[in-house]
């Protein structure tokens, strides 16, 4: 991978600091709940606001929560978490608020961040990216053609921390999109900001007692440009592209990109 030519704790060197109130929906027990309007394309479009959604595990929304996700009128919930956390940690609270619920496991397992692996956690990450998108590749031709149908929207796509699996996902819509690179980076790292520190605080007990150091473990929770920077250069070079990337290996054809486009852009 390349080393960092950027400082990887600045943030959002593309998004104005005025719109991230309205970027970021502020909820009690969800953390990285984020609206992924107002990015503009290489052609010259606009993502739509209010239309598209990513988030952090939405199982841990609380009553108040849900109520202040009515006003977004959400219509569908997309989650990419294993079968295991869905059993263990439940899901969005459908029974509360009625939406169309997809379950798309992007992954078999969950990534163990003590394995054992003495490799550098950012070569770590960037090869578990590779694979997820390979493995994900008819999981994410389900996920946008799902997002494309009539009445979907408004949507959210969430895994637990909303960073890797809903990270790469991002990636890949934002891409299709025509979103430049530089602009998928900065949404990447905003997880960083608002997810990272409360997400250690809340393993603190748990490292101590599985022998976990936070040396290990930050860098597999933060959203550090580099890692995705090397995935982006590695579709790049392999598929000239997302919809390269979309036509040869998600199975998508070639009119779809521009039909998410109708659907995603202004």
């Amino acid at each position: 991978m390349p080393k960092p030519s950027v400082d990887t704790l600045t943030i959002v060197s593309t998004i104005a600091s005025d719109r991230l109130p309205d970027r970021v929906v502020a909820l009690e027990a969800v953390h990285n709940f984020r609206d992924l309007g107002g990015y503009t394309t290489i052609d010259g479009r606009v993502t739509r606001w209010q239309t598209l959604y990513r988030a952090d595990g939405l199982h841990r929304l609380t009553t108040a929560d849900v109520e202040a996700l009515r006003a977004l009128g959400l219509r569908t919930v997309v989650d990419l978490r294993t079968d295991r956390e869905l059993d263990e940690r439940g899901t969005f609270p459908v029974d509360a608020y009625p939406v169309t619920f997809h379950h798309l496991p992007v992954i078999d397992v969950t990534w163990d961040p003590n394995t054992g692996d003495e490799s550098d956690p950012a070569e770590f990450l960037f090869h578990q990216y590779e694979s997820l998108l390979a493995y994900g590749e008819p999981l994410f031709a389900k996920a946008f053609h799902l997002l494309g149908l009539p009445g979907a929207l408004p949507a959210v796509f969430h895994c637990a921390a909303g960073k890797d699996r809903t990270g790469i996902a991002t990636a890949v819509l934002l891409g299709l999109l025509g979103v430049p690179h530089d602009v998928i980076l900065d949404d990447y790292e905003l997880t960083t900001r608002f997810f990272t520190a409360r997400k250690m605080e809340a393993l603190a007990g748990h490292m101590v007692e599985h022998g976990i150091t936070e040396e290990r473990l930050r860098p597999l929770l933060e959203a550090r440009r580099p890692v995705l920077a090397a995935l982006l250069d590695h579709v790049r070079d392999q598929w000239g592209g997302f919809d390269g990337y979309a036509r040869e290996h998600v199975g998508l054809d070639d009119g779809f990109p521009e039909r998410l486009r109708a659907s995603l852009l202004a």
